[in-house]
C-alpha cells in the first residue's frame, strides 16, 4: 500500500514538473511598464535600498532578450549603475549587438525622458576598461556580459600572472595578500564588487560566476527570467533590502 502511495506522490511531482516546463516555454506578451516620474519616485521610496551594482546569471538554456532588456531598464530607473551579465557558455557575448537593441527599444516604451539620458554601454567581460569609458561618467550605465573564462578561469589567470611577476622579481611574494588580488582585479574591470546577484534557473549553483567578487554579495534566486513581471522584480528588491548584512559580526 504504501509503496503504491509514493508510485501516485512521484507521479503527481512529475506532472507538475512538466507542466511547470511547457509554462516556461510559452512566451506570453510582455507588456512594458509604462514609467511616470511620479510613479517612479513613489516606488523607489519603498525599496530601503538598490544595488549599485546587479549581477544576473542566466542558468537557463532559453534566453529571453526582451526580459533580460525589461530588467536592465527597471533597474537603471531605480539607480542601478552597472550590471554583470553572466551565462556559462557566453551567448549572451556572441549576441551582444542584439541585446544592446533590444535594451535601446525598451528604454524608448518604458523610461521618462528624465532616465533615456543614460547612455547604455555594453562590454565584454574580456575588455580592460579604461578610466574614460569605464564607470566615471555620470550619465552611463555600463553592462559587462560574462562567461566561465571570467569567472573561475579568470581568478587563475590572476593567480597565475601574480606568480609570474613575482618570478620576475616585479613583486615580491609578502606583498600579495588579499587586498592587493584585490586592487588587481578591480584594475583590469574597473567596475566594483556586485551588491546583489540574481540567479535565474533551478540549478542550485552559480555555475563559477566572479568567485572572488562575491564575497560580500546578496545572492537570490528566482526559478526563470522569462516573462518575469515588473512586481516579481520589484519584489526581489524589496527581499534585498530587507536583508541584514553583518558582514561576519
Amino acid at each position: 500500500m504504501l509503496e503504491k502511495l509514493l508510485r501516485v506522490f512521484h507521479l503527481f511531482i512529475a506532472v507538475g514538473d512538466l507542466i511547470r516546463q511547457c509554462l516556461y516555454s510559452v512566451r506570453f506578451p510582455v507588456f512594458p511598464y509604462q514609467w511616470k516620474n511620479s510613479q517612479l519616485k513613489s516606488d523607489a521610496r519603498d525599496l530601503k535600498k538598490v544595488p549599485t551594482h546587479l549581477g544576473l546569471i542566466i542558468c537557463e538554456e532559453e534566453f529571453s532578450f526582451p526580459d533580460i532588456a525589461n530588467i536592465i531598464v527597471w533597474s537603471i530607473a531605480f539607480g542601478v549603475s552597472y550590471f554583470s551579465i553572466y551565462d556559462l557558455n557566453g551567448y549572451l557575448k556572441r549576441k551582444r549587438k542584439e541585446l544592446k537593441e533590444e535594451i535601446d527599444n525598451a528604454q524608448k516604451k518604458c523610461l521618462d525622458e528624465e532616465h533615456r539620458r543614460y547612455t547604455v554601454v555594453i562590454h565584454s567581460g574580456d575588455e580592460k576598461l579604461s578610466h574614460t569609458n569605464g564607470y566615471c561618467r555620470s550619465n552611463q550605465v555600463d553592462i559587462q556580459l560574462l562567461s566561465k573564462v571570467d569567472g573561475r578561469q579568470g581568478l587563475v589567470d590572476t593567480t597565475r600572472l601574480l606568480c609570474q611577476q613575482v618570478a620576475s622579481r616585479e613583486r615580491r611574494l609578502e606583498d600579495i595578500t588579499p587586498s592587493t588580488v584585490d586592487e588587481f582585479i578591480k584594475e583590469n574591470s574597473h567596475f566594483p564588487d556586485p551588491d546583489l546577484v540574481i540567479r535565474f534557473g533551478v540549478g542550485e549553483s552559480l555555475f563559477g560566476f566572479q568567485p572572488w567578487q562575491i564575497r560580500l554579495t546578496e545572492i537570490l534566486s528566482t526559478r526563470s527570467h522569462h516573462s518575469i513581471g515588473y512586481k516579481s522584480f520589484t519584489d526581489l528588491l524589496h527581499t534585498y533590502g530587507e536583508t541584514k548584512q553583518r558582514f561576519g559580526r
